[in-house]
């Protein structure tokens, strides 16, 4: 007997199986590698997985105020509570108020509230954004996603808590009988402008954290130095505001032609504000952005193996 021979069946086979068979579609293959171009960004699988995103912010959102018993009324008390202090340290105790005009003497909470809308996003991104990386590592080395998903949701969750303290500054707005003016139209592009920057530097400062961890304890000490230099609490006196070295710095601070500015729009009036200073931020913050994207994917191989 030849054990090297062998025996084959004729098993019939049924139309139905056979057109089945036909019919059935191809195997479809993932094949993950790097994107040709400048940037390198895979606009296509970003936009397929903007269901992923949506849940990472609703996932950063939940966590933040998990088994907190006031829940994500702490994205009002915050604001209010530094607005409060705030207008008690530099409003009556400096008596900085008395720069202003009367009609935003009167309401200068507001005064302060207007430039929070917009330093909160600033601020979180910042710390929680320049963060993202380090602190969701497992996530990196056990499952493919697209990597610029992780800073993008500290920023839709900055975003999302500026969205709830909204509500709350047009009441404050009513308590004090300040009517915005005509400019408000322009709020959904500040808001949009405050978002570019944050992402900017989120994406930023997240890759260089992963490389570099002495940023953790830089980040909040740097944020608190650029709030003050962005005169987030207080009114710009007129001896700084005059002086050219300044005009210098607050033509690099983007933050504060986007802070002057929320205060512009909401209010009419903003101490310090000029269209250059709003020029100079949106032109900075556009190349901040794309220098962050360009960053962020240029280094992005080698999160997974440093984390």
């Amino acid at each position: 007997m030849n054990l090297m021979s062998s025996t084959v069946s004729n098993v019939p086979v049924s139309p139905a199986a056979l057109a089945a068979s036909a019919d059935a579609e191809p195997v479809k293959e993932t094949v993950i590698e790097p994107k040709k171009g400048w940037i390198g960004v895979d606009w296509p699988e970003l936009s397929r997985g903007r269901e992923l995103l949506y849940f990472l912010v609703w996932r950063d959102v939940k966590v933040r105020y998990k088994q907190a018993t006031l829940g994500v009324l702490w994205a009002v008390l915050v604001p209010l509570i530094q607005v409060a202090i705030f207008s008690i340290i530099f409003g009556s105790g400096l008596n900085l108020a008395s720069q202003l005009s009367p009609k935003v003497q009167h309401a200068f909470p507001v005064f302060i509230f207007a430039a929070m809308l917009g330093w909160q996003v600033i601020n979180r991104s910042l710390n929680e954004g320049g963060l993202s990386l380090v602190s969701q590592q497992h996530l990196l080395t056990k499952i493919y996603f697209p990597r610029l998903f992780v800073p993008t949701s500290a920023v839709g969750g900055a975003m999302f808590d500026m969205l709830i303290s909204l509500p709350v500054f047009v009441v404050v707005m009513a308590f004090y009988r300040v009517v915005p003016p005509w400019t408000v139209v322009f709020f959904p592009f500040l808001m949009l402008l405050t978002a570019m920057l944050g992402a900017g530097l989120a994406y930023t400062v997240s890759a260089l954290t992963v490389t570099y961890r002495d940023l953790r304890f830089v980040i909040p000490f740097a944020a608190q130095i650029w709030m003050y230099l962005s005169f987030v609490m207080f009114p710009v006196p007129e001896s700084i505001a005059n002086s050219p070295k300044w005009k210098v710095l607050f033509h690099f601070n983007p933050a504060y032609g986007i802070v002057t500015t929320f205060r512009k729009v909401l209010m009419g009036e903003s101490p310090g504000w000029s269209w250059t200073y709003l020029a100079s931020s949106i032109v900075i913050t556009v190349v901040l952005l794309i220098f962050g994207l360009f960053y962020f994917k240029k280094t992005e191989r080698r999160f997974a193996d440093i984390a």
